[in-house]
């Protein structure tokens, strides 16, 4: 796919990929930019939370005690109380979430490049996007990809989102898209991957340190 003259890598493009942006597109790529390591962080503090409570030990002794499966699966009590609410607040979180970013996402990319209908062209140095004008992303700028059941995504700087539908390619495959774009990154994008991780993996050893001397 990239044995092209050098003259032409920048005239001809490598993948092509055409789609009609949508909504429901736009919510279902924002489900991927829910931080899983802020929900995991979440569910372990408050998890924490409740094993520093004095009376911790002699309720999940007397919760689990109980005599029917009914009252455990209840979440009654402390642990219900304590737990129940984080549970909720998660599952909200990701219902809800899509829904409500999505729109607004939705109008960014308008505002981007105007026109629902689209068409992706990726070039050595930069994907163009073309609606009523071209947008050009230089993969300098890339900072992340994603990926949700339906849409490869390709994150850049200043919030900007290149949609990319996995059943939408006139030109390449999905599995050489990704190996194209892996090869472009730079080390900074390669690095945010783990270092947005770093802080989830600190707080998860401060909780088990916390556990392991309690």
């Amino acid at each position: 796919m990239e044995n092209l003259p050098e003259n032409l890598t920048d005239k001809y493009s490598f993948f092509d990929n055409e789609y009609l942006l949508t909504k429901e597109m736009c919510a279902e790529a924002e489900i991927s930019r829910i931080d899983t390591g802020l929900i995991i962080a979440w569910i372990l503090f408050t998890f924490m939370l409740f094993m520093m409570m004095p009376f911790a030990p002699a309720m999940i002794n007397d919760y689990f005690s109980a005599p029917s499966m009914g009252t455990i699966l209840s979440l009654s009590g402390g642990v219900g109380i304590t737990i129940l609410p984080s549970f909720a607040a998660v599952i909200l979180l990701i219902r809800v979430f899509p829904q409500k970013a999505g729109e607004k996402r939705f109008q960014e990319q308008l505002q981007l490049v105007p026109s629902e209908k689209r068409r992706l062209c990726f070039y050595n140095e930069y994907v163009e996007v073309t609606g009523k004008f071209r947008k050009k992303l230089s993969y300098t700028e890339l900072k992340r990809t994603g990926e949700t059941r339906n849409l490869y995504l390709l994150y850049f700087k200043d919030n900007k989102i290149v949609y990319v539908p996995k059943d939408d390619f006139r030109k390449g495959t999905l599995r050489e898209l990704k190996s194209f774009i892996g090869r472009r990154r730079t080390w900074g994008s390669k690095c945010y991957g783990v270092i947005r991780w770093l802080p989830v993996l600190f707080f998860l050893l401060v909780c088990c340190r916390g556990i392991w001397e309690g």
